[in-house]
């Protein structure tokens, strides 16, 4: 009888699992890099994203700081936008960025001023 169990227990977890890969198969997110910017001194560079998680969820823009010479596809992020807005990013020093987000206002999520001793500055 506790055989028995074990086989019914089995037999529900296959299509158990089938039911939610297939429920969360919709919700995977993608992040394509649509920007990049190097430092006047080539240090350090920025790159920005456009991350996507379907119909489910807001899209976002994300910028991201990190050395020039590393090997990770994204460094620290720095600044989240709720929904798709126009960003320009200007290096105006070596350790000074200035980030135009134009009708961001309220949709800005998460602005850091400073990272690595590089000065971030935001517009709205």
């Amino acid at each position: 009888m506790a055989f028995a169990g074990v086989s019914t227990a089995r037999w529900l977890i296959g299509p158990l699992c089938v039911l939610l890969t297939a429920a969360t198969s919709c919700t995977v997110c993608t992040e394509q890099i649509v920007d990049e910017t190097t430092s006047p001194d080539r240090a350090w560079t920025t790159r920005t994203t456009v991350r996507d998680c379907g119909n489910l969820a807001t899209p976002t823009i994300d910028i991201y700081l990190q050395r020039a010479d590393s090997r990770a596809r994204l460094g620290e992020i720095v600044m989240l936008v709720r929904n798709n807005h126009p960003v320009k990013i200007t290096w105006t020093g070596r350790t000074q960025i200035h980030i135009e987000c134009s009708g961001c206002a309220d949709d800005v999520r998460f602005a850091r001023p400073s990272v690595h001793g590089i000065s971030i500055a935001v517009s709205r």
